[in-house]
């Protein structure tokens, strides 16, 4: 009766569904979470009045949308204004397809039930195409709406895109080069046969990839498409209700995905030193476990870091990131054409961490943008460094004011001095 189900095609289509589901829930739900860990951190209580614990939040948020004005401006191109946030949130879905988020079953027999909706054997240069499509939705929405403002923020996301995959995909080479194959159920294995997670060979591909993973979904501090001081919220500015909400949903998926992707190539995926094999299932949660954290870190930026200048932006990515990414990809080559130990290319890779985080230390104080309390002692002798675009100015009392607050104060101590007399 229920042998149509060993059909791939249908196993295929209810796990995609599954996913699109599970996705939907987890964007709306990483709204609350981040709004509640926010808070939290800076001293707030956050959203806890709907239902319980705030629980309901999301529900309410989604309401408001559906029922909030659909405002299209006169100066939009109406069909491209319409159609750019679903191009957004269709390409974000579309690239966690080929994300495992477990192990199989029934490890000595595979089927086509196993918790990935496609394992193909290019699964990274899927999501790697997939994911650079994003910039589209963000440019046509920005273009369409007829907005100056909207368009510079478009710009500025094209801009940065092309910045930070460039450094995105290099940074990825090591631990295909590691792993041998682009298959991500392919890399997790070969990464329980090397006995080692990826990150511990390339350590310098995990901060590069997280940083350009970061500019790629446009998180702060590398929100500079929607800046709101500068741009009042670029590409969004002239979107509402659920189509602002869809260019949302298109960030937290995307955020999502970048999380899963860094989870499965450097950090073993669904397997934690054989705990996955408790029961079936297991390796799910351990999985979405380690998601969390990077979403966990995601949010703590957005909470600590302020947003970089833009020529800052594009300088970090040119000048820092792939430069690094390129160095990585060669000592990786180099190590794994004379077929040395992983743990030649982590000291390799500590060593440039090191040196390029001395450099921009260096660079900073050269530069005037770090700031330092000099010691008690030397506090008096030491003068504090500041940033060029800061001007100290001494402001002087006028002598009127001067001589009336000195005629005020003597007063003051006459009329002290009388006091102590009677007493």
């Amino acid at each position: 009766m229920l042998s149509f189900l060993n059909n791939i095609v249908v196993a295929s289509i209810i796990k995609s569904a599954i996913a699109i589901v599970a996705l939907l829930t987890a964007f709306a739900y990483m709204t609350l979470i981040e709004r509640r860990v926010v808070a939290v951190i800076q001293g707030r209580l956050g959203p806890n009045r709907t239902g319980p614990f705030g629980l309901f939040q999301p529900v309410a948020d989604a309401i408001k949308m559906a029922f909030k004005e659909q405002i299209v401006p006169t100066q939009a191109k109406k069909f491209i204004y319409l159609i750019a946030p679903i191009i957004s949130v269709i390409v974000a879905l579309s690239a966690f397809a080929v994300v495992p988020i477990g192990g199989s079953w029934d490890p000595a027999h595979p089927s086509i039930w196993d918790p990935v909706v496609g394992d193909i054997n290019v699964g990274i240069l899927w999501i790697l195409s997939v994911s650079s499509l994003a910039v589209y939705g963000i440019v046509l929405g920005g273009w369409a709406s007829g907005n100056r403002y909207s368009l510079l923020g478009s710009l500025r996301s094209a801009a940065q895109m092309v910045s930070y995959e460039t450094s995105l995909g290099l940074a990825l080479s090591g631990s295909l080069m590691w792993a041998g194959t682009l298959s991500m159920v392919g890399i997790v294995n070969q990464q329980l046969g090397q006995g080692i997670w990826f990150f511990m060979a390339q350590p310098l591909g995990f901060f590069i990839y997280l940083i350009a993973g970061t500019a790629e979904v446009n998180r702060a501090p590398f929100d500079l498409p929607e800046a709101e001081q500068e741009l009042t919220a670029g590409y969004l500015t002239e979107y509402s209700g659920l189509r602002w909400s869809l260019y949302q949903m298109a960030e937290y998926i995307n955020m999502i995905t970048v999380s899963a992707v860094i989870t499965t190539l450097y950090l073993g995926g669904w397997t934690l030193f054989g705990l996955e094999r408790l029961f079936p299932g297991f390796s799910i949660i351990i999985f979405l476990v380690k998601v969390a954290v990077f979403l966990f870190l995601f949010i703590w930026l957005r909470a600590t870091l302020p947003r970089i200048r833009y020529d800052r932006l594009m300088r970090l990515g040119w000048q820092g990131l792939l430069p690094l990414a390129v160095l990585n990809v060669v000592v990786t080559a180099v190590m794994i054409a004379f077929g040395l130990p992983w743990y030649v290319d982590f000291a390799i890779s500590v060593v440039l961490i090191i040196a390029v985080l001395a450099i921009f230390r260096q660079q900073s104080i050269l530069d005037g943008t770090r700031f330092f309390e000099p010691a008690p002692a030397r506090r008096a002798e030491e003068k504090t460094i500041l940033p060029t675009s800061v001007r100290l100015v001494k402001f002087e009392k006028p002598k009127a004011a001067l001589a009336e607050a000195e005629s005020v104060a003597a007063e003051a101590g006459a009329s002290e001095a009388q006091d102590v007399v009677k007493a």
